[in-house]
């Protein structure tokens, strides 16, 4: 039974080897982009005290080159844009509006399918204590599709002291970010470059009196206290700045904790960072939910090996099955798991249940383990029953797949068993 299904899954891994060749190195300017790619932008924003009663707010917007279209001419691949970052009070009414109209231009195509190669614009805010929502929109000017984001702040609970705002991983790029010159706030989870350890901005507010602070990294097994830190001030405010040693940073997934202690009351925070290994895929963030992410992937024996394990041993099993199977071990991307991680991403984007994600579902499976269908078809099971089904099918690998809605929740289910009863 073991040979079979190790057989079936060679089957299977060759096909997304193939695919993800194709996707990879192909290098097609004809691709189609997808209508929705223009909402893959991100928006994120940096909070820090500035004064008693104000916080200064740097608003980010990092556009992936793969959210843009670009348009082949005889000097390489362009991709224009309108962008803009909007405040608004908690009653809707616009305090301030920045505006940027940009193009890029890249001689690689590879690059213009990127999702690390990125366009990025900022703007401060100084606002008092109370609500607020941040708006932005991204308007592609060649396909004309546009994306829009919005998020709503509260600072309200920033009156009560002592109060912490979220420490902000600070990292070393050339220009101005809104920060010191040539420092620049970490806009997402994943950690690139700790060659010299990670230095993290501490900011809150307290009252006229001495206070602490604590600053603790959480891995997977352990929790270290790595500063203490006693102060008094008549300000009102704090900014802090420490260097964690890059020694403390040897896990995938860590935890920094901050307490704040004043007049015996306390207030922690915690914020979660992913460190980059060479080879590990952008789109992983945590080690336990990807690995059980792996599960259309792992034979019997290795999901057996890895039974019961957690922290640093599960992470050391997930890195050496990717190590084995990189088909270019040379580089410091793994394009087989970029891949297969990208696709489960796709699918819970576009495929979650209420009580499931979408890789769990069996649109995700078929979705993670084959790619983007050739063809769908939608239609009623008949004219009796509200029951509806989609056949997906693959035409350069000669396969179909049923799903049938039976119970009219939009839960499709293949039609028939796919590789057994292991899923």
């Amino acid at each position: 039974m073991e040979k079979r299904f190790v057989k079936r899954l060679l089957i299977l891994f060759l096909l997304i080897v193939a695919t993800l060749f194709n996707n990879y190195f192909g290098q097609n300017p004809k691709r189609k982009k997808n209508v929705d790619n223009v909402v893959q932008y991100s928006l994120v924003y940096f909070s820090r005290a500035v004064s008693k009663d104000s916080i200064k707010v740097t608003a980010f917007l990092e556009i992936p080159f793969k959210s843009l279209q670009f348009i082949k001419r005889k000097d390489g691949f362009h991709a224009s844009y309108d962008a803009s970052i909007m405040l608004q009070d908690k009653d809707g009414k616009q305090i301030i509006r920045n505006m940027w109209s940009d193009s890029i231009l890249t001689k690689n195509y590879m690059h213009t399918q990127s999702n690390f190669r990125s366009r990025k614009h900022y703007t401060n805010f100084i606002i008092a204590k109370d609500k607020y929502i941040i708006l932005s929109d991204l308007y592609d000017k060649d396909t004309r599709n546009k994306g829009s984001k919005k998020k709503k702040l509260d600072y309200k609970k920033q009156k009560k002291t002592p109060s912490l705002m979220e420490p902000i991983i600070i990292a070393e790029l050339k220009g101005e970010w809104g920060f010191e010159s040539n420092k620049f706030p970490i806009t997402g989870k994943k950690i690139t470059s700790i060659d010299k350890g990670l230095t993290v901005l501490l900011s809150g507010f307290v009252d006229d009196s001495p206070y602490s602070l604590q600053v603790f990294i959480k891995g997977v097994d352990d929790k270290k206290e790595l500063f203490v830190i006693n102060e008094n001030t008549n300000d009102g405010f704090f900014n802090h700045e420490v260097l964690i040693d890059k020694e403390y940073l040897n896990s995938i997934n860590l935890n920094i904790e901050v307490q704040l202690v004043q007049s015996k009351k306390e207030k922690k925070i915690e914020k979660n960072i992913t460190i980059y290994k060479p080879g590990l895929s952008g789109f992983v963030n945590n080690v336990e939910s990807s690995f059980r992410q792996m599960k259309y992937i792992l034979t019997n024996t290795e999901r057996n090996n890895a039974k019961g394990k957690k922290g640093k041993d599960l992470e050391n099993i997930f890195l050496e099955y990717w190590k084995l199977r990189d088909p270019t071990p040379e580089t410091s991307l793994n394009e087989l798991m970029e891949e297969y991680y990208i696709r489960v991403n796709y699918v819970n984007d576009h495929y979650n249940m209420s009580w499931k994600e979408g890789w769990e579902t069996d649109f995700g499976m078929i979705y993670i383990l084959f790619g983007p269908p050739d063809q769908i078809q939608r239609a009623n099971m008949n004219s009796s029953n509200t029951s509806v089904y989609q056949v997906w099918y693959y035409n350069r690998i000669n396969k179909e797949f049923v799903f049938k809605d039976l119970n009219g929740f939009g839960d499709y289910r293949l039609d028939r068993p796919f590789l057994g009863s292991n899923y």
